[in-house]
């Protein structure tokens, strides 16, 4: 009877560590140390002077926050899917000007990090378009964090939804 409890006693100490370090591996997926908050600061920061590069026709800092040649940015119409590549040669004449284009970052960036990955939204107003909405993908290189995947987008409110269908639908698009 006793060795059958010793048993018990070793399976049900196994059980508990096993759990216990799988709750461990769990609770790690977005944690909030403060090493994260550093990086989510840093990430800031950097979007941030890829939005006034632009404003300011700075086309050097611009493209160097995007991570490579392979790297994708997407406008809002359903033709803007470009390379760094191809985005640097499109948008040329723009950073010809005093400044390429304008969007003001508003409070409340979302950032999540994963590893060497991070991912965010945003939300930005410009004259030309209004309200935007940006959301990107970062993949961090050594020590910095740099911009693999971004998508502007326009928000909708829903009540305009009905509307914008018809028109695109009734468009030559």
């Amino acid at each position: 009877y006793l060795r059958n409890m010793n048993i018990i006693k070793q399976a049900v100490s196994v059980f508990i560590f096993l759990f216990s370090v799988s709750c461990d591996l769990n609770q790690d997926y977005f944690s909030n140390s403060v090493d994260d908050d550093l990086e989510k600061a840093l990430i800031n920061e950097i979007i941030d002077s890829w939005h006034l590069a632009a404003s300011k026709a700075d086309s050097a800092t611009y493209f160097s926050i995007i991570a490579n040649d392979n790297s994708i940015f997407q406008g809002t119409d359903d033709s803007e899917r470009w390379t760094k590549t191809e985005f640097k040669n499109w948008s040329r004449e723009y950073f010809k000007r005093k400044s390429a284009w304008t969007f003001v970052p508003q409070k409340g960036r979302n950032i999540n990090i994963k590893n060497n990955v991070a991912w965010f939204d945003e939300k930005l107003d410009s004259k030309h378009m209004g309200r935007t909405r940006g959301n990107g993908v970062m993949i961090k290189e050594g020590e910095t964090w740099k911009i693999e995947h971004y998508t502007l987008s326009l928000p909708i409110p829903n009540e305009l939804i009905n509307g914008v269908i018809d028109t695109i639908k009734n468009s030559d698009y």
